[in-house]
C-alpha cells in the first residue's frame, strides 16, 4: 500500500473513539513531545508506535511526533536519548535487542542506568517455516532428519545474532543436532531463499508467514505463549515440549533521571491507550501481543534480559 494511503488508513483507525482523557495528572508537558523509533517508517513497529503517540497526545493534550532513527540495532536512538534533558519531551522505543547489540559491541550500556524505563508495551511474534511438503512430519521431521544427517541441513534466519538466530541455536543445542546457519539481511530475503530451496527452514519474525499465505511454505512452529489467531493450527514451542516463549518485547523509556511524576503520567497515558479495543485490534493485525509492564517491572525485565543475553552470548560463542 502506498505510504500516504497507508498512513491515512492508520490515522483513520486512530481517530476512532478513545477512552476519556486522564484525570488531572501530576505533570503536564510544556510543549510538543517526540518519540524516537529505531525502525524505518512504514513497518510494524512504526505503526504501533504511531498509535501510542496518538494516544499520549489524546491524553496529555500536546502533539506527539515520531522520529524514525534506524541503525546500529537501536543504539542510535538510545544515544540520542541519553543526553536529552529529563523533561519528558523526548522519549524512545526500546526494543530488547538493543541490549544484545550493546553486549556484542562491548558497550557500557545499562538500560536501567542510562534510561528511565517507563512502560512495557508489546512484543512481536516469531516462528519457523519450511517449504511446502519439505517436512511432512513438521518440526519433528526436521529434527529427525537433522539427527540422521549431521551438518547437512541448513536454517536461515533474519540476521546474524538476531532473535531468530539465537532461538534456533538454543533449540538445536537442546536437541543436540548440527544444522548450518545461513543469516540473511532481513526476513524477506530469507523467505525468498527458502522458497527457492536454498535453505531447509527459516526462522524469523511473523511476517515470514507471507510465504505461508502464498502457499509456498508451511509453519513448523510459532514462538508465542499461545497459538496465533491467524494460524490457530500451528503449534507453539510449548506445544512441542519446549519451556520457551520468544518475542521481541519493546517498551518506552525516557532520559536518565526522569522525575517520577513525569514517568508516571506518561505511563498512565500509554496504559490507557494500549488497553483500548482499537489498539488491541492493531496488535492482532500485526501479529503482536500485549506485553504490559509498569516502570518497575519493565526495569527489572530489562535487567534480567541483560543477564540472560550475556549468558547466551557466552554459551553460544557469539561474536560480531
Amino acid at each position: 500500500m502506498p505510504g500516504i494511503a497507508r498512513r491515512a488508513m492508520l490515522a483513520g483507525a486512530l481517530a476512532l473513539p478513545m477512552t476519556a482523557r486522564l484525570g488531572r495528572a501530576a505533570w503536564a508537558p510544556a510543549g510538543p513531545m517526540t518519540i524516537i523509533v529505531p525502525f524505518a517508517e512504514g513497518g510494524t513497529n512504526d505503526d504501533v508506535m504511531r498509535a501510542v503517540a496518538a494516544g499520549i497526545s489524546h491524553h496529555l493534550g500536546q502533539p506527539v511526533g515520531i522520529h524514525n532513527k534506524p541503525g546500529r540495532s537501536g543504539m542510535r536512538a538510545i544515544a540520542a536519548l541519553a543526553t536529552a534533558p529529563p523533561d519528558g519531551l523526548l522519549l524512545a522505543q526500546l526494543p530488547v535487542q538493543v541490549i544484545r547489540s550493546a553486549l556484542l559491541d562491548n558497550l557500557a550500556f545499562d538500560a536501567t542506568r542510562d534510561t528511565t524505563p517507563i512502560i512495557g508495551v508489546a512484543g512481536s511474534a516469531y516462528g519457523c517455516i519450511a517449504k511446502t511438503d519439505r517436512f511432512p512430519d513438521g518440526w519433528a521431521g526436521f529434527i529427525r532428519e537433522a539427527r540422521e544427517k549431521p551438518g547437512t541441513l541448513s536454517y536461515g534466519s533474519s540476521g546474524l545474532n538476531s532473535t531468530a538466530h539465537l532461538t534456533m541455536a538454543r533449540l538445536l543445542l537442546r536437541e543436540r543436532v548440527q544444522v548450518v546457519h545461513v543469516p540473511f539481511r532481513g526476513a524477506m530475503h530469507g523467505a525468498r531463499a527458502l522458497t527457492a530451496g536454498d535453505v531447509d527452514v527459516l526462522a524469523g519474525p511473523i511476517r515470514i508467514g507471507e510465504a505461508v499465505t502464498a502457499g509456498e511454505a508451511v509453519w513448523l512452529n510459532v514462538w508465542s505463549a499461545e497459538r496465533l489467531q491467524r494460524w490457530p493450527d500451528v503449534p507453539t514451542l510449548r506445544d512441542l515440549g519446549y519451556r520457551l516463549v520468544v518475542t521481541t518485547p519493546f517498551g518506552i523509556v525516557g532520559p536518565p533521571a526522569l522525575p517520577s511524576e513525569i514517568a508516571t503520567t506518561i505511563h498512565d497515558a500509554v496504559l490507557a491507550t494500549i488497553r483500548t479495543d482499537d489498539f488491541r485490534s492493531l496488535l492482532d493485525r500485526q501479529d503482536m501481543t500485549e506485553d504490559y509492564r509498569d516502570g518497575a517491572a519493565y526495569g527489572a525485565f530489562l535487567a534480567e534480559s541483560a543477564r540472560m543475553e550475556e549468558m547466551l552470548i557466552g554459551r553460544l560463542g557469539l561474536q560480531r
